[in-house]
């Protein structure tokens, strides 16, 4: 989760004088990673996905699952042999921290190249990654792909039980020993709620059944009656701040009078319940900065479309929402704003869409496409444009730094190396946007690159590879046939909103432009991929029919279905004046991969991967929230009141973790497209070094369908198994 500096973090008071030095030398240091690669060519496709976990206490006798916050002790396991690497070498998994104590992320040790044969490494990576986690659980954890955790706040939610009301959050609902120890979160933590004048105020609509109720009581039951949560919270009306920085007017909790409040809908009061939840995040880099610019923007257009196709989060802090998407969430969760600036400016959170296009190519055409408010830092757009950067692009970097940074280290404030991005990136990485604009980096030879982050994570292995070979494909197809998807950032905005509704795939339309190619009198014939060889796209005839219908607005949006944008729509569908058809994202891919004449076992994985993506865009397979809103709806224990109990979360997450290891099989949701049987019987360490070696030699040297099945059965195992191959684990790598 972005910037990890090391030093010690100045409370939100004593970095006040600093905030505009920070400023200056951040622009100063884009301004030399500009100078140095604006003119930087012919980059290699290089790509990556990055996975985020949750880990889970079980307690069977008590059916009971929980948030277990070993994570930081899980990481330094799993980071071991990253460690014990030569320089210059590399491991098939890195992983990374995240904000709570629950996350752990992983990625591909080294990026997935231009070839489509790196495609089928995904999935094959992505089971290694949970190999190795399952490697160092101890005997009662498990380990999920979730978005949201259902019970995040409620009660005694995580292992070992912590008191709230901590120094960083003030949180009445989670524990400042869930926030990850280093000082960069609890930091963000304490500032964002410092610079506000107040703690976050997330609100989100409960999803009113039969007997659900009108008001929701703000104090939980166990700081209602003032005795703790169990095993002991911090019991007092104000909390004392992290450490020596002075008692702020914020950090003071009046418990008598907020017991007497209420809300109509899910009141959450910390960055927890934002930064708590789990994404897939797919980074491409482009062959230079213009490619890396028009990504950016077609991308951005693209984020709601995925957000709702991916939505996974109708449940949390023990109720049923009336939305099916983590991210508005997320938005309040880190949203600084003061009570002046929510009402003049800026308009959003630091976690939003975006609000500039950035791209100077032709087809941006800034007053039809910029069409909302975007505030200025004037002094950084000023020192940019006197350094030789671009009209559009100034702006975009002037318009990230009106934000202030939030975490300044003592050790590097006045530190005065351009050819460092320390700066640059503590504002940067604060800008939580669906898509990142990221500047080559001088130290590690990464050029320019855009980074996709809306998506939601999904249970399986398969469905989170399936997400992620999508995006890349999209964006393959976007640079390929020059692809045109601008439509106005308002229209974005309002996209944005419905991908977050309940059953959005379904029940909402969303603003897509009706000819997406550049030319709009006819479609590309050639292309050159990104391994620079030129290839004949192979178009279906409804393609060829979709260029023929064009009519004389064919520039125009107009609102879509998802099914539509991903699998096409014929004249006869549109109900308009003008005869115009559309000929899906899944087409023009197919034309794409044709053209490449894969190998027939490449083929048919890539085209697994898009029949599922159909299906799920018809609404012949559930999304993740709906499948998870039916298990409720459907649970004996269910009392039509949009409570998740104890036990309907214990059910919950058991049923998950069934479909993740294959033992529990669901066609709603996956179809016929993954499917796993059977038990696990052997697991051992020279098993995981397998994996890693087939994941190392890259497409020439697949699993076999034995290891693919056993990875998938792993967490299957008894509880004396787990124990069994964390011993065995643990002596071969000694």
């Amino acid at each position: 989760m972005g910037l990890l500096s090391t030093g010690h973090p100045l409370s939100w008071k004593a970095s006040q004088p600093y905030i505009r030095e920070v400023k200056r030398k951040g622009i100063r240091q884009f301004i030399h990673v500009y100078r140095a690669t604006r003119n930087r060519e012919d980059d290699c496709l290089r790509w990556g996905d990055e996975v985020e976990y949750t880990v889970l206490h079980v307690d069977k006798s008590r059916h009971k699952i929980s948030l277990s916050l070993r994570a930081p002790e899980i990481l330094e396991e799993l980071q071991k042999q990253e460690h014990l690497q030569p320089e210059g070498s590399s491991v098939e998994v890195l992983w990374r921290p995240e904000y709570a104590n629950w996350m752990v992320e992983g990625t591909p040790g080294v990026p997935y190249r231009c070839f489509a044969g790196d495609l089928e490494l995904v999935e094959q990576n992505m089971m290694l990654r949970r190999l190795e986690i399952f490697s160092v659980l101890e005997k009662n954890e498990i380990v999920l792909s979730i978005t949201a955790f259902p019970l995040l706040g409620v009660g005694n939610f995580t292992t070992p039980v912590q008191p709230v009301l901590g120094r960083a959050s003030l949180s009445l609902y989670v524990p400042d020993a869930a926030i990850n120890p280093h000082p960069r979160f609890p930091t963000l933590t304490r500032n964002i709620r410092h610079r506000r004048g107040k703690k976050v105020d997330i609100r989100r609509p409960v999803y009113y059944d039969e007997k659900t109720d009108k008001e929701f009581p703000v104090l939980p039951q166990c700081l209602a009656h003032q005795n703790g949560c169990n095993e002991g919270t911090n019991n007092h009306h104000s909390s004392t701040p992290i450490g020596d920085s002075e008692i702020e007017e914020e950090d003071m909790i009046d418990l008598e009078q907020l017991a007497k409040e209420s809300t109509p809908d899910i009141y959450m009061d910390c960055m927890a319940f934002g930064m708590g939840c789990c994404c897939l995040q797919v980074t491409l880099q482009a062959k230079d900065m213009d490619e890396s610019r028009y990504l950016y923007d077609q991308l951005a257009v693209f984020a709601p479309i995925m957000l709702a196709m991916t939505a996974a989060t109708p449940v949390i802090k023990g109720y049923l929402l009336d939305t099916d998407s983590r991210w508005d969430i997320i938005c309040g969760a880190v949203d600084d704003r003061t009570s002046e600036e929510m009402l003049n400016g800026p308009k959003k959170s630091r976690y939003d869409s975006i609000d500039l296009f950035v791209s100077s190519r032709k087809e941006m055409i800034p007053e039809r496409y910029n069409d909302v408010e975007a505030l200025l830092d004037e002094e950084s757009y000023h020192t940019l444009l006197e350094n030789g950067v671009d009209d559009r692009l100034a702006k975009h970097i002037a318009h990230l730094f009106i934000r202030d940074p939030l975490v300044i280290y003592e050790e590097t404030v006045h530190a005065q190396d351009e050819h460092s991005t320390e700066h640059f990136e503590n504002i940067q990485s604060t800008n939580w946007n669906t898509v990142r604009l990221k500047p080559p980096s001088l130290e590690l030879n990464a050029g320019w690159r855009t980074e996709f982050r809306p998506m939601e994570v999904q249970f399986t292995d398969f469905e989170n590879a399936a997400f992620a070979v999508f995006t890349v494909l999209v964006s393959r197809v976007i640079i390929a046939f020059d692809l045109n998807f601008y439509i106005p950032i308002s229209l974005v905005d309002r996209n944005m909103k419905a991908a977050q509704c309940r059953d959005a795939v379904q029940q909402q339309k969303f603003y897509f432009r009706r000819n997406v190619f550049a030319d709009n009198s006819h479609i590309p014939d050639r292309f050159k991929c990104a391994c620079g060889r030129t290839h004949k796209p192979r178009f279906s005839s409804s393609v060829q029919e979709c260029c023929l219908s064009v009519c004389s607005s064919c520039s125009d949006c107009e609102p879509m279905t998802i099914d539509q944008i991903i699998n096409g729509k014929s004249i006869d569908e549109l109900h308009s004046d003008h005869n115009f058809a559309f000929p899906g994202l899944i087409s023009l891919i197919r034309g794409y991969l044709d053209a490449l004449e894969l190998p027939p076992e490449s083929a048919l994985k890539i085209g697994n991967y898009l029949d599922f993506i159909s299906a799920k865009a018809k609404g012949e397979l559930l999304t993740t929230a709906s499948w998870i809103r039916k298990f409720v709806h459907n649970h004996e224990a269910y009392r039509h009141d949009s409570v998740i109990t104890e036990l309907i979360c214990y059910d919950l997450l058991k049923a998950i973790h069934d479909i993740t290891t294959g033992k529990r099989i669901e066609h709603e949701l996956l179809g016929n497209f993954y499917q796993g049987k059977g038990e696990c019987n052997e697991v051992s360490a020279e098993m995981l070094q397998e994996m890693r070696t087939k994941v190392e030699k890259g497409p020439t040297l697949l699993a076999s369908k034995d290891i693919f099945q056993r990875l998938h059965n792993l967490a299957s195992l008894s509880d004396d198994a787990l124990v069994e191959m964390e011993s065995r684990v643990s002596s071969n790598t000694n």
